[in-house]
């Protein structure tokens, strides 16, 4: 090869320009934004704003508790974030395209992110450009621009046109000069023009987000109404009594849930990656719990990437046939497996090219015209189906490669011809073909085949191989395994004469198809999601991309081409084919950790609603100081949240997460709300008749001066007099009864979230085995026990969490009232009564993804016109 690339100083001098490529991580945000997202929202800046407005009128506890818990969330899931985004990016690292250039006269594999102005680069069958450049020299070029250009059609080029990053080549190979890097190449300008890059969110995303939303608006509502009512009634309220109640009203909004979202799907994200499965797109670990039709190439998964020459079927005499495939082998620039396998085992002879057509998944067939000696030779290799109409005698050719693929061998049949290979532009099939020969390759079985196939069907998982084989020797390779189940089988062509609702019925039932084309592999993905299927896609090689684009989930063998790992969003690495079935199961377990922690999250938040409803807008009292709230939050959510995650089940995640998330908060949330307010209005009412709580005897118990009890437990805080206190007492008594009884609901509802007897159980049938989740009950109720009922405690948590404790007896009926609230609980879920909470809230959550997609659509056909 004449080809001349840079040579080291060249290079150096380059790289001293900063004329290198510039590469961004594909699998985890940059540390910008994380910090931009996890930092500076404005809702985090209003929480700061009256963290420090608090901490300017001396509640130094209140402002501690307004952004404390927030800060501390920040910072933990940046931390674990940024932990996971370096190990996810060391793992990437491994994988990440290398290319070949030209250098000191000799080709080299280096990074891409290695690449200069001007490096000379060899691109080869399945390989994607990941830089603009100008083609300096050529061999049967074909490029796939359908990413960037939407033409479905592999585009010929020749030497001096241009090879744009993105595209990929699908035929033949190439060099090309380097002309632009980074956000400079085409790519890179027509996504930032056309604005077509949108993050995409899964399911479980918006419906966050949609909640979320709803409950800014909320508590935007609130925040007018208590102002409102407060200028129109002239109450005499100090700022401290404001900034606490705002920080109240605002923490009904779950700000919280998206780090945690992020944080949870990066932790899942490193725990796949150590059963061999890298995640290019975080939340693909939700798309995985997803899944439910897994569709394959059978190359990587039924079998290994090896292929073995068994037989060749001669059809002419010996020695001209052995002549005419070394012509091909040492001619042809196909370069695939079988001509691998066959140029090992025939070997190769030199001739004169004239023309060729390489292999592609499309044609099914290679081809060469050559010259040697004065004698010109035409010879073909393909698939029969492809071949057969031009063939003059066709013998026994069917029947003997029927027979072979049952065996489970692969087959290819070589013929020779006479005549021009192009009809202008256009490939084309010589007629009067001769059989030269069937050759037959055997593919080697996965020994953990049988037991990958297992884990999918026992979890309800549908399998179906897509290959460009014959359909008869992916059946055999089934047998061979010893895969169970009933097969249905198809041809491309088969598939090819079926219209309407019978081709819809025929993929649907159907598990091994064969010959298929790569827009036919596409198509049966979108006929598969299309009838309510969630589709992984599983291939290595080019003709695998549109279908890997085409399902919701991608995924990739680390040896398949460049292009398939380009277009995945995620990649097997070390072709672990058996760490597929494991990832599902993860991101099930996943999502299912995150509906748990989701309704105890969300029970909490729209509890705060209903008791600010119910106290704040009807009676005017706050429910609750800021403290106090924060450790409602802590023992009831805190510390829950981040274990369930660790000890969820997976889960058929099939349907929408919040309508049964829903289904459960409300009435939750409504039940906690309404016992609440019953014992607020008791405590409050019944102070100074059959409620007599003695404060200045609690102060000498706890050993702290009286004044002091006064700051901590009155609203008005570091303003309160012992005057003002005792005209609060009322409301005072009622708090702190009302704060008693929330936080033992909010622990004893993880009963009904885990259940460990049909007794427990919203659903009767649904009971857990595991018996942690109530452990975890009996530790979060010793935690309780020792705020309330240690008295060495008592000072500590009269001074600094601000919460009164009262003598036992007082909380004894508020213990039978929660265990009444738990039995109504259950009785009411169990009833199916609240049922349709989940009907509204999925039809709701359908219309606004409607609209999402619809505006999408809108975007992108701006962007189209924008081209």
């Amino acid at each position: 090869m004449a080809v001349r690339g840079l040579s080291a100083d060249e290079v150096n001098q380059r790289r001293a320009s900063g004329l290198v490529n510039t590469v961004e991580s594909s699998v985890s945000r940059s540390y910008r934004d994380i910090f931009i997202e996890n930092f500076l929202n404005w809702f985090n800046l209003i929480l700061i704003l009256l963290g420090i407005a608090l901490y300017l009128l001396g509640e130094y506890t209140s402002a501690i508790s307004a952004t404390g818990i927030i800060a501390l969330n920040i910072l933990v899931s940046t931390f674990q974030e940024i932990k996971a985004k370096r190990r996810l990016d060391k793992i990437a690292l491994l994988l990440r395209p290398k290319v070949m250039v030209i250098r000191d006269r000799s080709e080299r594999e280096i990074d891409q992110s290695e690449i200069v102005m001007d490096d000379v680069v060899h691109l080869v069958s399945g390989d994607q450009a990941l830089v603009d450049g100008e083609i300096i020299e050529m061999r049967s070029l074909e490029m796939d621009e359908a990413a960037l250009s939407g033409e479905s059609s592999p585009v010929r080029k020749r030497v001096g046109d241009t090879i744009f990053s993105g595209s990929y080549c699908v035929t033949g190979e190439a060099y090309f000069r380097t002309t632009a890097l980074g956000s400079d190449t085409y790519a890179s300008k027509m996504l930032v023009s056309a604005r077509i890059y949108k993050k995409k969110k899964t399911p479980l995303q918006m419906e966050t987000t949609a909640v979320t939303q709803l409950l800014i608006s909320v508590a935007a509502l609130i925040l007018v109404i208590y102002t409102v009512l407060k200028l129109v009634t002239g109450a005499n309220t100090t700022p401290n009594e404001l900034l606490k109640t705002a920080t109240i009203i605002l923490d009904v909004v779950p700000i919280a849930l998206f780090l945690l979202i992020t944080l949870t799907y990066m932790i899942a994200a490193i725990r796949m990656a150590d059963t061999g499965l890298l995640l290019q797109r975080s939340n693909s670990v939700e798309s995985m719990s997803h899944v439910n039709t897994v569709c394959m190439d059978k190359t990587g998964t039924i079998t290994t990437n090896r292929l073995v020459f068994k037989k060749i079927d001669l059809r002419m005499e010996e020695d001209r046939a052995r002549k005419l495939i070394r012509i091909f082998m040492g001619s042809t620039g196909s370069r695939n497996r079988t001509v691998e396998v066959l140029r090992g085992e025939f070997g190769s002879e030199e001739s004169n090219l004239i023309e060729e057509v390489q292999f592609s998944s499309e044609r099914k067939y290679s081809a060469v015209r050559t010259e040697k000696d004065g004698t010109e030779y035409v010879v073909l290799m393909g698939v029969w189906d492809t071949l057969k109409d031009h063939v003059e005698d066709t013998m026994d050719i069917q029947e003997a490669i029927t027979s072979l693929s049952r065996q489970g061998l692969r087959n290819v049949v070589l013929c020779e011809g006479s005549g021009r290979l192009f009809d202008g532009e256009e490939p084309v099939i010589p007629n009067g073909l001769r059989i030269i020969g069937v050759a037959s390759m055997e593919d080697e079985v996965r020994a953990d085949c049988r037991e990958t196939m297992d884990v999918f069907l026992k979890n309800g998982i549908d399998i179906k191989v897509i290959s460009g084989d014959d359909p008869e020797t992916v059946n055999a390779l089934f047998s061979i395994a010893d895969i169970p189940g009933e097969r249905r089988i198809i041809s491309g062509d088969e598939l090819d004469t079926l219209k309407g609702q019978e081709k819809t019925d025929t993929i649907l039932a159907t598990n091994i198809f064969g010959r298929m084309r790569p827009d036919h592999k596409e198509m049966i993905i979108d006929t598969l999601k299309l009838n309510n299927r969630y589709v992984a896609m599983v291939g290595d090689g080019v003709n695998d991309v549109k279908a890997i684009k085409a399902a919701q989930v991608g995924i990739a063998l680390e040896s398949g081409s460049g292009a398939t790992r380009g277009a995945a969003d995620m990649v097997l690495m070390r072709d672990n084919f058996a760490a597929l079935p494991k990832a599902i199961v993860e991101g099930r377990r996943t999502v299912t950790g995150m509906r748990d922690i989701l309704k105890i999250y969300l029970t909490r938040n729209f509890t705060l609603v209903f008791l600010i409803i119910f106290t704040l807008l009807l009676l005017g009292n706050a429910p609750l100081l800021p403290i106090q709230n924060t450790m409602y939050a802590f023992l009831t959510v805190s510390i829950s949240a981040f274990l369930m995650t660790l000890w969820a089940e997976p889960d058929d995640n099939g349907d929408m997460v919040l309508p049964e998330v829903i289904r459960f908060a409300i009435p939750s949330a409504f039940l906690i709300g309404l016992f609440g307010t019953v014992i607020y209005i008791i405590f409050y009412f019944g102070t100074g008749t059959f409620i007599n709580i003695d404060y200045h005897a609690m102060a000498e118990s706890a050993g702290i001066p009286y004044i002091d009890l006064v700051k901590s437990l009155d609203l008005a805080g570091t303003d309160a007099t012992i005057g003002m206190f005792e005209n609060d007492v009322r409301e005072i008594n009622a708090r702190n009864a009302m704060l008693f009884f929330i936080m033992l609901a909010g622990i004893l509802e993880l009963l009904l979230v885990h259940p460990i007897h049909r007794f427990l159980s919203v659903n009767e049938r649904k009971v857990t085995k595991d018996i942690k989740p109530t452990l975890l009950v009996v530790l979060l109720l010793l935690l309780f026990s020792c705020v309330y009922f240690v008295p060495a405690t008592d000072w500590f948590v009269i001074k600094y969490i601000s919460t009164a404790v009262f003598p036992a007896e007082y909380y004894l009926p508020i213990i039978g009232l929660t265990l009444v609230w738990l039995f109504v609980l259950r009785t009411a879920l169990r009833s199916g009564l609240f049922s349709f909470l989940s009907i509204r809230t999925e039809t709701w959550f359908n219309d606004k993804l409607n609209k999402e997609v619809e505006k999408s659509m809108r975007e992108d056909g701006a962007a189209d016109q924008g081209e």
